[in-house]
């Protein structure tokens, strides 16, 4: 699933050259920022990761099981050295940590609209958007005062949050959360805001500055109109410094063609091929950046516009087999229910009545808005 959030941070092994001259020697290892593409290793930003081996954690650091990530999940990736073709990218996992954007209650649900609240911040749905299986009729699903976790990214031109994956949470919330940059700040009054959602906070706070990306934790039961802060800390971490690096977003903040941030990440492009026509970049305008990180700035060498890709043909699923249905036209592969009945579908290395149960495939399927129901698009015997 190609969407407009994804950071890539591939680092270099050696003297990196044939962008306009040398970059120089970095680290080993590579380093992923993007929802969750597809399963067989993991998918994540265009790299197929073995995750065989990877510790995988939950945005506080807490260890959580590898069969609990899903399709829309945006995770932060730690892996070793890239392989595979450029084409086909691949890289061993070493840490997964989830990364959501909103945790909060919801209001104001509008399936017919594709928008609902959550902890006051606007969350668009698209066609592109997964819904957990407890929430089998997506957006219609939610019910006011649902408990919910929104994974995705943070549009500042239109101070709402536009959804890869929105899931339950289990129990009553301890807490809220939200991602993004902090605005109005106040730091006499102590106050300031993030999208809606308007905090109050105490004591030393040395995060908190006009334009920072942040991720913050608030009570929730406001004061006076305000949330009240718990914590805040860095909204993204920045990639390794001499890495080559693909960024995919929106743009967060906007001084120029060359001067830009995509999802709080300083840009450089002042040396950068760009695709396109003067006038098209602007706030909130989904680009794709690549580049070299350099004291935590991207110093892009080709900035062009995204095309927002879509889910079509874009999900990645590996397995075998399993509750094969030849009437219906679907089979389960790693937790999916997988529909090859529509017309196109393409088969490679053999044919329909080649599908069994046991059978190992690559499947590409397009989403319908439920991780649990997609369509095949093209079916590969292994």
């Amino acid at each position: 699933m190609r969407r407009t959030l994804a950071v890539l941070a591939l680092a270099l092994a050696a003297v990196a050259s044939g962008c306009g001259g040398s970059v120089g020697v970095g680290g080993t290892g590579s380093y992923s920022y993007a929802p969750i593409e597809g399963f067989g290793s993991i998918y994540v930003g265009g790299i197929e990761y073995d995750d065989s081996q990877a510790a995988v954690f939950d945005e506080d650091g807490a260890a959580i099981a590898r069969d609990s990530l899903r399709l829309g999940m945006v995770v932060e990736v730690e892996g070793g050295d890239i392989g595979g073709s450029e084409a086909a990218p691949t890289a061993q996992a070493l840490r997964i940590r989830t990364s959501t954007e909103l945790v909060g209650l919801a209001s104001a649900v509008n399936a017919a609209a594709g928008t609902l609240r959550v902890f006051d911040q606007t969350v668009r749905v698209d066609a592109y958007t997964l819904f957990d299986a407890g929430l089998p009729e997506g957006l219609a699903s939610v019910a006011e005062g649902a408990a919910l976790e929104v994974f995705g990214s943070y549009d500042v031109a239109s101070t709402s949050f536009l959804a890869t994956r929105i899931a339950p949470r289990a129990g009553t919330l301890a807490e809220y959360r939200v991602r993004g940059p902090v605005q109005d700040l106040d730091a006499a009054a102590r106050r300031f805001r993030i999208g809606a959602a308007r905090f109050s906070y105490e004591g030393a706070q040395p995060l908190l500055a006009e334009g920072a990306w942040l991720r913050v934790r608030a009570d929730t039961v406001p004061s006076a109109g305000r949330w009240m802060l718990r914590d805040a800390g860095a909204g993204m971490r920045p990639p390794q410094a001499l890495a080559r690096v693909r960024l995919r977003g929106p743009i967060t903040r906007y001084a120029s063609d060359v001067d830009f941030d995509l999802n709080g990440q300083r840009v450089d492009a002042r040396g950068a091929a760009f695709d396109g026509h003067p006038g098209d970049l602007a706030l909130g305008k989904a680009v794709e950046v690549d580049g070299v990180a350099n004291n935590g700035v991207i110093v892009a060498t080709r900035v062009r516009l995204d095309d927002h890709g879509g889910a079509q043909g874009s999900i990645t699923l590996q397995g075998t087999i399993g509750a094969l249905d030849r009437v219906a036209k679907t089979f389960v592969l790693r937790g999916s229910t997988v529909a090859y009945g529509a017309g196109g579908v393409q088969f490679e290395g053999g044919s329909e009545a080649d599908l069994a149960n046991g059978r190992a495939v690559t499947v590409k399927a397009a989403s319908h808005g439920h991780d649990t129901l997609l369509t095949a698009r093209r079916i590969t015997f292994n």
